[in-house]
């Protein structure tokens, strides 16, 4: 028998599925109280339990590949200074253009419960309506509970997460930059801040940026200069466009995005 051809998804395909995970009634909304393993948020600001309808399959797969990452996770290492890819480690050239998906970002809280255990996650599309919920509607707020962290310092199981989805801007390979750091948070909001600015005026346009790396000066000297990741923006592109965009020095390139 002829085997059929496995159909590569495309990238519009799979942002618009991670839309749709994320939609109110997909399967990351938030559902009735019921037993489980996942955290959500109900609108009475209660952390309340979420039932998980996964199969065996879909729960091993989530684990391993979560439909939450677009493509291979690219995450910051501050002591490589480095953007680095996940999955072999290899460093991401500053060199390379990206186009930010910066409205398919994706915002949240997780809390990881150990090895061999599923996360739990309360986490929405940030340009979808999604709203973060506060610390304390999350529970787990005794200290004393809490494991100690590299720091020997309580470390608060729940931790804030962005996820911003990239696609390389000529090979068209997806990517999503993982960040829980305050840093990395930052410097994906100082994009945003970007993207908000330029959609008033060209709505159907994505920022091409480069990801670099910046830092400063700690105010305590024993930790010295502290390495940051950077998206410089160097163009734009129309969202639905294949063409390789215009990264020339006249491109989009006068609203820099501070180191």
């Amino acid at each position: 028998m002829a085997k059929t051809a496995r159909k590569i998804p495309t990238a519009a395909e799979v942002l618009a599925r991670q839309k749709s995970d994320h939609a109110p009634d997909g399967p990351w909304a938030p559902k009735l109280p019921a037993s489980s393993t996942t955290v959500a948020v109900a609108k009475t600001g209660t952390a309340v339990a979420v039932p998980d309808e996964r199969d065996s399959v879909q729960q091993y797969l989530d684990e391993i590949a979560p439909n939450s990452i677009v493509g291979r996770m690219v995450k910051f290492d501050i002591k490589e200074g480095a953007f680095i890819l996940h999955d072999d480690s290899s460093t991401v050239s500053p060199d390379v253009d990206f186009v930010a998906h910066a409205d398919q970002t994706l915002v949240g809280q997780i809390k990881f419960n150990g090895a061999g255990e599923p996360p739990d996650r309360v986490m929405g599309l940030l340009y979808n309506g999604f709203k973060m919920p506060s610390r304390e509607s999350l529970g787990d707020l005794d200290e004393s509970k809490w494991s100690i962290g590299l720091d020997n310092l309580p470390q608060d199981p729940w931790q804030h997460h962005v996820y911003l989805v990239l696609q390389n801007a000529v090979t068209m390979e997806m990517f999503t930059f993982v960040t829980s750091s305050k840093t990395g948070r930052r410097a994906v909001g100082n994009l945003l801040r970007h993207y908000d600015r330029v959609k008033k005026t060209h709505p159907d346009d994505l920022p091409v940026v480069r990801l670099k790396v910046g830092g400063f000066q700690h105010s305590d000297e024993r930790v010295g200069w502290v390495k940051t990741p950077v998206f410089v923006v160097v163009g734009r592109r129309p969202r639905d466009s294949a063409a390789v965009p215009d990264t020339s020095p006249g491109g989009d390139m006068n609203d820099k995005i501070g180191f």
